[in-house]
């Protein structure tokens, strides 16, 4: 045998493997078909694949039968019931469906990455944003790692002219992050846009090449991790809601729902997060958030990032700020008068830049049935943000005027706090 049939015995079967790889990778078709089925368990699912990736996404966002609306949040866009907001538009066909990004962990910077690669959603449409008070923390509340995926990087890096004061902003945030750091390719091309760099034509190229192989590898693997909640949950859940929307029959029910659901404690607590999740360690829990402070958090900054990137798209969004469970709060000792402080604090960030649709339900945790647990709204939560949410999205698209303020991004408002400083006078 000569030697060069025995190198291709040896080689061979690596070469061809390789370039099967490279067709797969590089060659422009497509690698995935969502079906209707698809995209409606897609945006229930809650997956960290599709939150993080594009292909699902994208999808979703331009399909022609099915008007899908981002909601972005985080862990309370889970907590389903008859008056979930994917139940409601599913039950009276509205003429929009929710497409939950958000599940526990998925702040605002993981959101802004998220948004990346998700441009022609935003562009001139509709959108609805989930604040926590609680992410605002003195650390920050993301789990980055969790949702971070480089093809986020490259898409911010490709759309990037020269870098904006917010831009740098989150590339300086970027580089403390690991996945940024202990990446000499990343790093390097991150490096540049903190130091206000515009990327070289060599730079995009190779972004480009990049581009093509995360977002192939994405189609391949954003479906995996899907979930049935659509089918388990959604449709489960809109049975016993009446055939007509009449708010004071679903109000009747969510009561009746949730005083069913939560007769095992004293909290108004859904009675199984409360076996699991409280119960066997309550005598340990009495007090505990007496020192919880969401008044000076990096989260400011994070948020202004957003609200950027929503104006730079001119995005017309309802933002919506949660409440906490009043009989819970009483027990473990939140101070409420530090918690309207930092709602303040969100809310004139927000109005003073143009961002006026506001659904402010930060003072209702004291209310029956309106809180599934702790810190979720659930049942008449739901009920109520329906009534904001619903007119909001059944409109037409009005083109906002939105003026950001780059001093949102600064030390001095992430510091500030509201019993030392008037917010309102802060430009």
């Amino acid at each position: 045998m000569s030697n060069k049939k025995k190198l291709w015995q040896i080689f061979g079967p690596v070469l061809v493997a390789l370039g099967l790889v490279g067709l797969v990778f590089f060659l422009p078709f497509k690698a995935a078909h969502y079906s209707q089925q698809d995209l409606r368990e897609a945006s229930v699912s809650f997956s960290r694949n599709i939150i993080k990736g594009e292909s699902v996404k994208n999808a979703a966002f331009s399909d022609k039968h099915t008007n899908y609306v981002p909601f972005f949040g985080s862990s309370e866009l889970s907590r389903f019931d008859a008056m979930h907001p994917s139940v409601l538009a599913e039950k009276y066909n509205r003429s929009y469906r929710p497409f939950m990004l958000g599940r526990a962990g998925s702040d605002a910077l993981v959101q802004y990455m998220g948004m990346q690669e998700m441009p022609q959603a935003l562009n001139q449409k509709k959108a609805v944003f989930v604040i926590s008070p609680q992410w605002f923390t003195k650390d920050g509340a993301g789990a980055f790692d969790l949702f971070y995926s480089p093809l986020q990087t490259v898409d911010w890096l490709r759309q990037m002219d020269q870098p904006s004061a917010t831009d740098r902003f989150v590339a300086r945030t970027l580089l403390k992050q690991a996945q940024i750091k202990n990446s000499p390719y990343y790093h390097r091309l991150v490096q540049k846009v903190a130091d206000g760099k515009e990327l070289s034509g060599a730079d995009q190229s190779s972004l480009k090449i990049r581009h093509a192989y995360l977002a192939r590898q994405d189609q391949l693997f954003s479906n995996f991790e899907m979930t049935q909640n659509y089918q388990n949950k959604v449709v489960p859940d809109g049975k016993p809601l009446p055939d007509r929307y009449q708010k004071q029959q679903l109000n009747q029910l969510a009561e009746e729902q949730g005083e069913k659901g939560s007769n095992s404690n004293r909290f108004h607590i859904k009675n199984s997060f409360y076996r699991t999740r409280v119960k066997g360690q309550v005598k340990d829990l009495k007090g505990v958030q007496k020192d919880y402070d969401y008044r000076q958090s990096p989260e400011y900054g994070y948020f202004q990032a957003v609200l950027e990137n929503f104006a730079k798209q001119g995005t017309q969004v309802e933002f919506v700020i949660t409440p906490v469970n009043k009989r819970w709060t009483d027990y473990t000792g939140l101070n409420m008068n530090m918690y309207q402080e930092s709602v303040a604090k969100i809310k004139h960030q927000l109005q003073s830049q143009g961002f006026n649709n506001i659904a402010d339900l930060s003072r209702n945790g004291g209310e029956d049935y309106y809180m599934q647990d702790t810190i979720h709204i659930g049942w008449r939560g739901w009920l109520d943000l329906d009534q904001h949410l619903n007119p909001f999205l059944s409109s037409p698209y009005q083109k906002p005027t939105y003026h950001i303020n780059d001093r949102f991004l600064s030390k001095e408002w992430e510091n500030l706090k509201p019993e030392d400083q008037d917010v309102n006078a802060f430009s």
